[in-house]
């Protein structure tokens, strides 16, 4: 029995799947970046940094391939807007990791170290959406071979629906911890400030890409209402 790659030819999954893998190698490395800001090494952090954007431009490359691809391309078990809608918050993803590690080696960024626990509870909760859209993505192989139904697109459909259901409550997280870096009594400096705010922006724009990429995948899906 063929399979659905080997009736469409070359199938453009495969390199979205090496996108998705180029994207989240750049977000583990969000860890790495954090932790030598906090410790104040400045060379580990730049050196993170220049990891993070050669990933992204390898990143960028896959996403321009597959572009070229598609536009070739007659047949797809998906729409062809899908799969571009998915590329590119998926692509979305990569570029914010890149403006948060690029930010930080601005200049020493460090808080007082209750402020300091507080960002790295915050990072830890969107890097854990991101490693959830991380494990959706990497089944897109059985979602292929499944023509994206049965019993591998309900699984995907619950793990979606629990991406979704963690990225609104990152909200009021990112609410709570811009009150504490701006109160009065931290005192930041007004650049310092601001270059937090958006860096704060930037993760909450990872978790809220994630959440789309998956929400993407979601449209793909074909799951029988059960009567």
């Amino acid at each position: 029995m063929l399979t659905i790659a080997q009736i469409f030819g070359e199938s453009p999954f495969i390199r979205l799947k090496a996108h998705g893998e180029k994207v989240h190698a750049c977000v583990r490395l969000l860890r790495e970046a954090f932790a030598a800001l906090e410790a104040g090494d400045q060379a580990r952090l730049r050196t993170v940094a220049e990891q993070v954007f050669a990933l992204e431009t390898e990143a960028d490359d896959l996403r321009n391939e597959l572009h070229e691809q598609l536009a070739a391309k007659v047949l797809l078990p998906i729409r062809k807007e899908d799969l571009f809608r998915i590329l590119e918050h998926q692509d979305t993803i990569a570029d914010r990791v890149e403006d948060i590690v690029a930010i930080w080696t601005y200049r020493d960024l460090r808080l007082a170290p209750p402020l300091m626990a507080e960002v790295r509870s915050y990072l830890e909760r969107i890097l854990k959406n991101c490693e959830l859209a991380e494990g959706i993505m990497g089944r897109l192989d059985l979602l292929v071979e499944s023509a994206f139904s049965g019993r591998d697109a309900l699984t995907v459909s619950k793990l979606i629906t629990e991406l979704s259901q963690r990225e609104d409550a990152t909200k009021s997280c990112q609410i709570e911890l811009t009150r504490k870096l701006l109160a009065p009594e931290n005192q930041l400096p007004p650049v310092e400030a601001i270059l937090w705010l958006r860096v704060l922006e930037c993760l909450a724009d990872l978790s809220k890409h994630a959440d789309r990429t998956g929400h993407g995948i979601r449209m793909t899906l074909q799951i029988k209402q059960p009567r």
